[in-house]
């Protein structure tokens, strides 16, 4: 393991990511992992599927994002902040929040159709999960890839910018928990919540300051620290807010393949502004999992 990278955010097929698992597990053995976390939106499915395709080759951490509502927080142009919790060695029983998700999912697909029909846009449900990738869970991503393939859009990514991102005409929001629900229901399914790119909550300093403290007062266990989208400065910056309030600096490119640009590859960032291999952050987040696992049990 000595001298291979970390990266504990990656996304396949199985949510909004464009590789399969094995083209993703193929290129992180590519680009020197030795460590990697398939960190799925709302599902767990991929992990099993990893773990016997790393094989020896590579650790398969088990991870998973989540979005919260940053409502509350931001009173106004909230539809640009974006909070997303990563938990890490969450138990199965998380499936229980994710249930509460999809449901709330499926409810904004048939609103998000409803809409698109109003402008005149020919779709329908069935369409929809003919196209889907995961004909289980179904999101607005697949809306995106019909409307392509529907002749309405040249791209599913132009399909999404234009009919069903935040501000689009078919947009429709989903119910969420609040960021501290969130950390607080991943730790009482023994997972270590770690706050992902954090420069998407779009705050000052100071209020990113006071917003993290608010999450660690209520169990917040790291900072995604290493990710391609922070330079220097906002490293060092959170690097002290870790130091400050006892959390684990994590490391994750965020990958999610196609042919978005910047190119941001697994392990090694964009123009190999990653490449992180200190091991101790993997200790470091297995230390927090045990004082969680032991607290879970003495509340039992």
């Amino acid at each position: 393991m000595n001298g291979k990278f970390i990266d504990l955010h990656v996304h396949t097929d199985f949510s909004d990511g464009f590789d399969t698992i094995s083209e993703v597990i193929n290129k992180a053995i590519k680009n020197n992992v030795g460590v990697l976390s398939l960190t799925e939106h709302y599902n767990l499915s991929s992990y099993k599927i990893a773990c016997e395709i790393a094989g020896d080759d590579i650790t398969i951490i088990p991870g998973i994002e989540i979005g919260a509502d940053m409502s509350k927080y931001i009173k106004e142009d909230n539809r640009k902040h974006v909070c997303h919790i990563l938990g890490y060695f969450v138990s199965k029983d998380i499936c229980k929040l994710l249930d509460m998700y999809e449901l709330e999912r499926y409810a904004c697909t048939n609103k998000t159709i409803s809409l698109l029909n109003r402008q005149g846009i020919n779709i329908t449900l069935e369409d929809v999960i003919e196209n889907a990738r995961d004909k289980k869970s179904i999101g607005r991503f697949d809306i995106a890839i019909t409307l392509k393939k529907l002749g309405y859009a040249k791209s599913s990514q132009e399909a999404y910018g234009k009919y069903l991102d935040h501000g689009g005409k078919s947009y429709v929001q989903r119910k969420k928990l609040t960021p501290i629900q969130l950390v607080k229901k991943i730790r009482e399914f023994g997972g270590v919540p770690v706050l992902a790119h954090p420069k998407s909550l779009r705050f000052d300093k100071k209020n990113e300051e006071v917003f993290i403290k608010k999450l660690v007062k209520y169990g917040l266990c790291g900072i995604e620290v290493y990710n391609p989208n922070n330079g220097t400065k906002t490293r060092e910056e959170l690097l002290e807010l870790c130091d400050k309030y006892d959390l684990v600096p994590t490391v994750g490119s965020d990958y999610h393949g196609g042919k978005r640009k910047p190119v941001i590859e697994i392990g090694l960032g964009i123009g190999n502004n990653l490449n992180i291999s200190d091991m101790s952050i993997l200790e470091k987040l297995e230390e927090k999992k045990a004082k969680i696992d032991s607290k879970l049990k003495k509340n039992q």
